[in-house]
């Protein structure tokens, strides 16, 4: 994998003035997972409905690896970060417990602009308890005050709603999840163009984990359950696609324990053409996570059409309540039984669980409809007036 790191900013050592500027640590797909999809979704939708949007990041991203845009600006650890949200209408910023936030939220105060942060995940009680006494001494001397007189918290799902209250119980929140980009899943490449290079995956009930493979995300559940299921299902095989977040060896050692290993194929991190052929050969889609924000993942799981099994943690509700996903607690029973759900359902009942999940995304999770309701919120932030419908006050 190349480790090239360009950025468009190498020569441009002070970012131009946008009214909407988004702030993150970094566009590194390898590094920050599926943030990275979210926030140029979001931006890169902002940017389709006319909107004078740029991103600015105080590290490096790997532009070799997105798929942003063309005409998405995006600066890098070079530019003045300061003189950018001084010059911005609105500020939003991603991710917390890092410098972009602590230097952009202290510049918006400094400033007067007013300034969005969204935690992607980050303010999940599971999130919080790792790295605990670290993130709680940060919480006291910083991220605190940054919450509390944020002019909006943003959250992707119900539940982070009441997470980031319990952070900032008076800070107004908008409820905007993440979107897709249905024509991404459009025309995909053949099964087979996957299986040339792995063999092993032709014939076979190939059921897909897309993400970082990283402990909070359960693959530990999904070693348990293809354990009690590989006798009963010869031809199930697990695909895993991600970068490795420190999870793959005590995954890779249960799987070996098991007698698992030729049941399991790890491809690392895709993206491009490639990711597109993973998501081809896929037959059904998992996500047993302990904690998630809003799944990228899962959006685009649906938006392939596959049926899809995660877990109450990945806040998504509503996928069940539409028929559209079987949603489990993350224990291992609850998995294995709802994976062997899924495996002796038919055919057809499998296609129709995946034509409700197109569906759900086609009605309520397209970027354009969250473009929508974060310009209101933007609009509302910078001329004031009634907060829009997504504002809970």
């Amino acid at each position: 994998m190349t480790t090239a790191t360009a950025t468009r900013s190498q020569t441009t050592p002070r970012a131009a003035a946008a009214r909407w500027l988004h702030l993150c640590n970094g566009l590194d797909p390898v590094r920050d997972g599926g943030m990275v999809p979210s926030i140029l979704g979001m931006t890169g939708a902002l940017r389709k409905a006319g909107g004078d949007v740029r991103i600015l990041t105080p590290t490096e991203s790997r532009h070799d690896l997105l798929n942003a845009p063309e005409d998405l600006p995006i600066d890098g650890p070079d530019a003045d970060l300061e003189a950018a949200v001084r010059s911005a209408q609105v500020v939003h910023m991603h991710g917390l417990w890092q410098g972009h936030s602590r230097r952009g939220a202290a510049a918006a105060r400094n400033a007067k602009v007013p300034y969005v942060m969204a935690a992607h995940g980050m303010a999940e009680p599971w999130a919080l308890r790792h790295k605990r006494w670290k993130k709680k001494l940060y919480l006291a001397l910083v991220e605190s005050k940054n919450l509390r007189r944020a002019s909006c918290l943003h959250a992707l799902s119900r539940p982070e709603i009441g997470h980031l209250r319990d952070l900032a119980p008076w800070a107004p929140v908008c409820f905007v999840p993440n979107g897709v980009d249905l024509s991404a899943f459009d025309d995909l490449p053949p099964r087979e163009a996957l299986e040339a290079e792995h063999p092993e995956l032709k014939d076979k009930f190939v059921l897909l984990f897309y993400g970082r493979v990283h402990a909070k995300k359960g693959l530990d559940l999904l070693a348990e359950a293809m354990g009690r299921l590989a006798a009963d299902f010869p031809q199930l095989h697990l695909l895993i696609a991600g970068k490795d977040d420190g999870a793959l060896a005590p995954f890779a050692a249960r799987v070996g324990e098991l007698g698992l290993n030729r049941r399991t194929t790890y491809v690392g991190h895709v993206a491009g053409e490639q990711a597109r052929r993973v998501w081809a050969a896929a037959d059904a889609f998992t996500l047993p996570s302990y904690s998630e924000g809003f799944s990228m993942a899962i959006l685009e799981a649906m938006a392939r059409s596959l049926p899809c099994v995660f877990t109450t943690a990945c806040h998504f509700p509503e996928a069940a309540a539409s028929e559209a996903a079987v949603v489990v607690d993350p224990e291992a029973d609850a998995l294995t039984q709802a994976l062997r759900d899924l495996l002796e359902r038919t055919p057809d009942q499998r296609a129709t669980l995946g034509a409700n999940g197109r569906r759900l995304v086609e009605t309520n999770y397209t970027w354009e409809q969250q473009a929508a309701r974060l310009t209101a919120v933007y609009e509302w932030l910078a001329g004031g007036g009634t907060p829009p419908e997504c504002v809970i006050p």
